[in-house]
């Protein structure tokens, strides 16, 4: 994550990680039970004031943990710090650019992939398409090519759809934004890229990057 997630931020950005025991089970027991470790993580992170947003890196466990309750449990330990989610970033992003109709992209079992469909349309956008590869391993996920994501979203695409969403932050993806928004003339959002557009603003770094995908055109919402 931390390599795609600088794939998207300027050479001066800084990225500290800390990494919490999973079972690798993407599951919505395997996402669940990490919740007990944010805490802890978030207290390995450096204290200092320069620290502009701390960023829970998992766009489905956010979605079964709940956004409020992820940031509870990471200012346990890191009060007063922005807490920035995937999926927050990313419904983020669709207002930002106005998409209210779009085609989606996962690499998720079917239990994971109803609650991502839920929490999209519970913000106001409308899911036409849709594919997921239903992988339960996180490391399948990881070795799953850019390639095969590249397809995977040509073939989810729809007349119907506004733009196109990829989610998932365990995955390699930046590579094919730029040519998959030149092949579809459709927008393009990656949980990765929508966390890094986000910590951005916050960070007051935001510039207009067409190479990073048509997002970075786009100022945050203030809501």
């Amino acid at each position: 994550m931390a390599k795609e997630l600088l794939a998207f931020c300027p050479r001066q950005a800084s990225l500290y990680t800390g990494r919490m025991a999973f079972s690798g089970e993407t599951t919505i027991d395997g996402l669940s039970a990490v919740a007990k470790r944010v805490p802890e993580a978030a207290a390995l992170l450096p204290e200092a004031a320069w620290m502009h947003a701390i960023v829970y890196g998992c766009t489905s466990g956010t979605i079964v943990l709940g956004q409020d309750k992820v940031a509870e449990l990471i200012h346990q330990s890191r009060p007063g710090v922005p807490v920035v989610t995937p999926i927050g970033a990313v419904l983020k992003a669709f207002k930002a650019m106005e998409l209210s109709r779009i085609a989606v992209v996962t690499p998720y079992v079917t239990e994971v992939n109803r609650l991502v469909a839920r929490a999209i349309h519970e913000a106001g956008v409308e899911i036409v398409s849709a594919l997921s590869f239903r992988q339960r391993d996180a490391e399948e996920m990881f070795l799953t090519s850019a390639e095969a994501f590249f397809e995977a979203a040509l073939a989810a695409d729809s007349p119907d759809a506004e733009g196109i969403f990829i989610s998932c932050t365990g995955i390699n993806v930046s590579p094919i934004v730029k040519e998959l928004e030149r092949l579809t003339s459709k927008p393009v959002v990656t949980s990765n890229q929508a966390i890094a557009w986000q910590c951005r603003e916050i960070a007051g770094v935001a510039e207009t990057e067409d190479d990073l995908g048509a997002l970075f055109r786009h100022r945050l919402p203030d809501q």
